[in-house]
């Protein structure tokens, strides 16, 4: 945030007037990069001439046809390249993760409960959808937007819906030039229909709509902004001083309305405004309270400009030089496969067929021999063509657009590799050459969690209910769970503290389970691990491997839910019921080994630590490594054994003594 903070003025009316005139300025100075996305759109989707291509006004006339009315030579090598680094982002294991700034217990206990309200907010099967649909904007376009609306639902309870930006709809605040360092906010202007908002603001919207920026569709029309619309190769502005109202009676009313988060410390929102034209639909002052922007920006290439470039601006000159030389190498090929003009004697054919095909491309022209010449026959004039000086120079183009893709086939260029330290270095390099974009996806949807979590914590303390918990691993520890309902309550755990937790997502580079397992089985050929190591590994990480596990995952499964029961709270341990028929004890004493040598359990009370003993000390029993309570120990009978049949120790008394002792 800058330091100087941008500040509102108090009327309603100018509040409204500041805001569209930033939108308004940033939309002038955005009528290139926009021009530019629709481009893609069309040209992606296979056409290749445009007539028009105006970014000064936006006029764009795009065509599938070339100017003879055929089809353009398309060459999807740039879809394929932003397919491939697409499928890159979205790889990515973007749900929640929650990490802790600090070691106390009631610190342990926040990111805890952070981390299971994050999870049960969201749904895998949509954040599989939502990174889809981001990750093709993202890599195409140069940047998009990411935002998470809290929803209560009848049914599902507490949850949350993501909805993709696309970035035409998203503006810095206030309008920045060059340097977008003093962005202080950040502008949302969209169309949204007029039920919409009478829904979530009332029949004040309706009241006041002649004060709003507003239109009528018909139904079944998209919703978009009429102002982007270049489909037909001009804009159209309905927006008639206030609004513009047609009398069909099928419509729909929409709203454009702006939207604006002023930023605060610590990346915090301190006022949130919401108005349509010179109406204020909403005004909020959060600078006394913990708000956070519920929208993640992210920009895949920094230009210096808040958008950004995309890939699409990297490879669209370089494709469409090459796709223009393939077209004339295939021509020149199409060219050599026709016959040439073939010279005939003056007389020998009609004249009127001269340059026409007579058959299968053939064509004559006439000529006059010299009479002197006897030996006059025809001969063939091949076409002249450039050969396959096309076809180098768009194979040096393609080198050239492999050399500027971030995440190139390094696998295809340095042919096959069956080592495990190959294929990691192999993924290293695609990393480094992806650190740019992909930190700022972690970082939109850190910030898009932050806001969720935050909302969420809010909804609790007005209205308290039990959240479902959806898997049970070690970061757990520190929450009390009901694993008969498999949820937690807020009345047992702490609601989280948001400020002093970072929020990311589960995994930045996408991990190849190939050399993860090949990497397992060197260690183990190596002797560094065992087979039940190997097999915790399988069961934590979610390696397969073609091996039968399922008494390892029944026990794994059952050990974390002991430890996290027994743990509880960490003051308060909690009780577990063990039985001699435990399934694979020597395996699960290795995972409460570890978890009783982690600093989870230095912040642990005494109470809680003597449980865990108990524990440890049933499941040696139950390996056979000792003995029960009331069974002594072989080992300590056979030396008492022998102790007892060895002679005493000292002099013994000889007979004199003892016939002496007898006659006294």
């Amino acid at each position: 945030m800058s330091q100087h903070q941008f500040k509102l003025p108090k009327n309603k009316v100018e509040i409204c007037q500041v805001i569209r005139d930033h939108a308004e300025k940033e939309m002038s100075r955005l009528n290139y990069r926009r021009i530019t996305w629709l481009l893609t759109y069309y040209y992606l989707n296979g056409m290749r001439r445009f007539d028009v291509f105006d970014p000064s006004t936006g006029h764009l006339s795009p065509h599938y046809l070339d100017e003879e009315g055929n089809m353009e030579f398309q060459s999807q090598e740039m879809l394929s390249a932003i397919d491939r680094v697409s499928a890159r982002i979205s790889a990515m294991d973007l749900r929640p993760k929650v990490l802790r700034t600090g070691t106390s217990l009631p610190m342990i206990r926040q990111r805890a409960t952070a981390q299971m309200l994050a999870d049960a907010l969201t749904s895998d099967e949509q954040i599989a959808e939502v990174s889809t649909k981001f990750a093709h904007i993202f890599t195409a376009l140069g940047s998009c937007g990411i935002q998470g609306h809290i929803l209560d639902h009848p049914t599902i309870g507490l949850t949350s819906d993501l909805e993709v930006i696309h970035p035409k709809e998203l503006f810095p605040f206030p309008s920045l030039a060059q340097d977008y360092t003093k962005q202080c906010g950040m502008i949302r202007q969209r169309l949204v229909p007029l039920e919409t908002l009478t829904e979530k603001f009332g029949d004040r919207v309706k009241r006041n709509l002649e004060d709003c920026e507003f239109y009528e569709i018909e139904i079944g029309d998209p919703i978009e902004d009429p102002d982007e619309t270049y489909d037909t190769g001009y804009s159209v502005n309905p927006f008639n001083n206030k609004g513009y109202k047609s009398q069909s009676a099928d419509a729909m009313t929409v709203v454009r309305i702006r939207e604006l988060w002023i930023d605060g410390p610590r990346g915090t929102c301190s006022r949130y405004v919401i108005c349509s034209g010179d109406y204020l639909i909403d005004d909020q002052d959060f600078s006394g309270s913990q708000m956070y922007c519920p929208v993640g920006f992210a920009r895949f290439m920094e230009t210096g400009t808040f958008h950004g470039a995309g890939l699409f601006d990297l490879l669209f000159s370089i494709n469409r030089e090459m796709e223009k030389m393939l077209k004339a190498l295939f021509n020149n090929i199409r060219e050599l496969d026709r016959y040439g003009v073939v010279v005939m004697p003056q007389g020998s054919f009609n004249e009127r067929s001269i340059l026409r095909e007579v058959g299968n491309g053939l064509r004559m022209i006439s000529y006059a021999p010299d009479p002197l010449n006897e030996k006059f026959s025809p001969f063939v004039i091949s076409p002249h063509n450039a050969g396959d000086i096309p076809g180098k120079t768009a194979a040096f183009a393609k080198q050239l657009m492999q050399g500027i893709n971030p995440v190139q086939d390094l696998i295809q260029e340095k042919g096959r590799i069956d080592s495990a330290t190959g294929l990691q270095f192999l993924d290293e390099q695609i990393n480094r050459a992806m650190t740019n974009p992909t930190m700022g996806v972690v970082q939109a949807f850190g910030k898009m969690y932050r806001s969720m979590v935050a909302s969420a914590s809010r909804e609790l303390v007005l209205k308290p209910r039990p959240i479902p918990v959806k898997s049970l691993d070690l970061n757990l520890a520190g929450a009390v769970i009901d694993f008969d309902n498999s949820q937690i309550s807020f009345e047992q755990n702490p609601i989280p503290n948001v400020a002093s937790l970072t929020f990311s997502v589960r995994q930045v580079n996408p991990r190849s389970e190939v050399v993860r397992k090949q990497e397992a089985m060197q260690m183990l050929q190596a002797g560094l691990t065992d087979p039940d190591g190997l097999k915790l590994l399988a069961l934590k990480e979610g390696l397969d491997f073609a091996i039968w596990m399922e008494e390892d995952q029944s026990a794994y499964e059952q050990v974390v839910q002991n430890i996290l029961t027994l743990y509880g709270n960490g003051t308060d341990p909690g009780q577990v019921i063990l039985t001699p028929h435990t399934s694979r004890p020597e395996f699960q004493m290795r995972v409460l080994s570890s978890f009783m040598s982690s600093p989870l359990m230095m912040k642990a009370d005494p109470l809680v630590i003597d449980e865990f003993k108990k524990y440890r000390e049933a499941l040696i029993q139950f390996m056979g490594a000792s003995l029960p309570a009331m069974v002594p120990n072989p080992d300590s009978a056979a030396i008492f054994a022998e102790q007892a049949a060895r002679p005493p120790m000292g002099p013994q008394p000889g007979p004199g003594m003892m016939q002496g002792a007898n006659l006294g």
